[in-house]
This record gives C-alpha cells, sequence and structure tokens, in this order.
C-alpha cells in the first residue's frame, strides 16, 4: 500500500463515519449533484484534513487529492479541493494542471468554489495563466464560464487591474443562465468597495443587457 492509500484510507474512513444520511439527502437535493453524498459538514472535513493531513508534504497532498477527485463522491471532490488550500502547497504547474483538467467535471457552485482559492493563488502566482481563463469565457459548460469570474475575485482588490475580467463580464452580460448572472454581480460587488466609480460605469454601459440579480447584486454597496 502506497502512502497515498493509506492516506486515502484513513482520510475517507473517517469522513464516512462523520456523514449524515438525513444531511446527505438535502445536499444532494439542494446541489441537483449526480454523484453520491456522504453528508459530512465543512468543519468535520476540515477537521479530519487538519488532523489527518498534518504533517503531510506538498506532493502527498496533491496525489491525494487527485485520488481523491476519481471517486463519484461529492464530498469528496469539496475535500480534494480544500486540502490543496494551505499556502504550503507552491502554485506550481502541477497544482495549475490539477485544477485545469478538473474544469469539464464541475457540476455545481459548491464544488467550484472550493477549488476557486486553489486557483486564485495559482494565478496569482503567474497571471500569464489569465490567457487560459480567457478561454473559459466561451466555454459551453456552464461551471467553466463561471469559473472565470470566481477564480478571478482577487483582481477586484486593491493594487490589481480589473480591466481584463470587465471585460469579460461584459461579454457574458447577455448570458441567461442564473449562476452566470449572479457570478458577474458577485465580481462588481466586490469591486465597488474600491473603485464604485468603475462599477457605476459599467452598470450605464451594460446594465440594460443584465438581470435583475446581478444588478441588485453589484449595486449592494453603490
Amino acid at each position: 500500500m502506497t502512502a497515498t492509500d493509506r492516506l486515502y484510507a484513513s482520510l475517507t474512513r473517517r469522513l464516512r463515519t462523520s456523514g449524515s444520511p438525513a444531511r446527505a439527502e438535502k445536499e444532494k437535493s439542494y446541489q441537483k449533484s449526480a454523484w453520491q453524498h456522504w453528508g459530512v459538514s465543512l468543519p468535520q472535513m476540515d477537521e479530519a484534513i487538519r488532523e489527518i493531513l498534518k504533517d503531510v508534504p506538498a506532493g502527498d497532498r496533491l496525489a491525494l487529492s487527485r485520488r481523491l477527485w476519481r471517486e463519484p463522491v461529492w464530498d469528496l471532490k469539496i475535500v480534494a479541493g480544500r486540502v490543496l488550500a494551505p499556502p504550503s502547497v507552491p502554485p506550481n504547474e502541477p497544482l495549475w494542471r490539477f485544477v485545469t483538467a478538473r474544469m469539464a467535471d464541475l457540476d455545481g457552485w459548491a464544488v467550484a468554489d472550493n477549488l476557486a482559492p486553489v486557483a486564485a493563488r495559482c494565478l496569482l502566482h503567474d497571471p500569464r495563466r489569465l490567457d487560459i481563463v480567457e478561454g473559459w469565457v466561451e466555454s459551453p459548460h456552464l461551471w467553466t464560464r463561471r469559473a472565470a469570474l470566481v477564480f478571478t475575485l482577487a483582481w477586484t482588490r486593491k493594487g490589481r487591474d480589473p480591466e481584463r475580467m470587465l471585460q469579460w463580464a461584459a461579454r457574458l452580460a447577455g448570458d441567461r443562465e442564473w449562476f452566470i448572472q449572479k457570478a458577474i454581480g458577485w465580481w462588481l460587488r466586490e469591486l465597488s468597495k474600491r473603485d464604485p466609480v468603475r462599477v457605476r460605469r459599467f452598470l450605464v454601459e451594460h446594465g440594460a443587457a443584465l438581470k435583475g440579480v446581478a444588478r441588485r447584486e453589484a449595486s449592494k454597496y453603490l
């Protein structure tokens, strides 16, 4: 048995025993997920990760995440992202390849959002990777299009130029998918905290194409 196999066995055994059938049923219905659900809460996931992987090096964490992701279990895909979240896991090319190789598997916001901090660290480390993300804007896959905005929320913060992502948001403004509209509003809302003038200009130029959910979210702090 390899080190990855041992870690996988320990972690999944802990997670299975922590799960709640009632929570699993509720989450599966809410997430509209095709995967199995064990009903493990996020605090329970983080406690298991913290205790079982306390001294595990970054390379072994990445191998474990690959192993976890192979299973058709919603909870394990969430954990696969959270295992890689610590800054001690370097945002190198293998980690970025892990992120990009899993985009097509995303089938809901929760798994995507737990992968987002990992993706963001990779993008901040090497912004040239934004060239790949720009291609996601035209993807026929809803969750890949959404990730172009959710994975780049760091560019709403002081010291970073948001113009490239605002161009993406403008291209997506006519997308009728609720989750895309929500993501546009989320991105604009975060940017409005430091640059309300720029957000107001975006709404003047593109607000007519947005659905109400995006406009409301974008205007929350204006």
